[in-house]
């Protein structure tokens, strides 16, 4: 059977000949194979040290995680001062109601972070493990 149109050789030897070659599609983000051969990577070096338990997760090291609660506290901070001072209210009062909604709204923003790049990173793999699979699948119907 052919090789679709769509689909082009990608050299991933950088993997210590775990794969030999995969058949990526053309229209697959560069970055979300990046990714993949990144964590294929990591896995790798897991196997490698097998007797030591993996790291743990980085909860801040990602940028969801951190974007989020940034933007959403300082923005509902700033909303918080303009509020108050259309409203007349005194700027110790302002001060105070802003910087407990920027502690507040910080806090959600974390939660929301969070779970944004879990949905983002599992939907990345799910997208890459059935690249993956139809790949091994046009090699194995090669070869036969």
């Amino acid at each position: 059977m052919a090789i679709p149109p769509n689909v082009q050789p990608v050299d991933v030897s950088d993997l210590q000949a775990e794969f030999e070659s995969l058949y990526i599609p053309k229209d697959i983000d560069p970055m979300l194979l990046a990714l993949w051969v990144e964590r294929e990577q990591h896995a790798i070096k897991l196997k490698a040290q097998r007797g030591q338990p993996p790291p743990p997760p980085k909860m801040f090291g990602r940028s969801l995680a951190r974007l989020f609660p940034a933007y959403i506290g300082i923005a509902v901070m700033c909303f918080s001062i303009i509020l108050g001072v259309l409203q007349g209210k005194e700027p110790t009062l302002i001060l105070q109601i802003a910087c407990i909604a920027f502690l507040v709204y910080t806090f959600i923003g974390l939660v929301v972070g969070i779970v944004a790049e879990y949905c983002v990173t599992e939907s990345v793999e799910t997208l890459l493990r059935d690249v993956v699979k139809r790949s091994r699948e046009l090699v194995k119907e090669e070869t036969e």
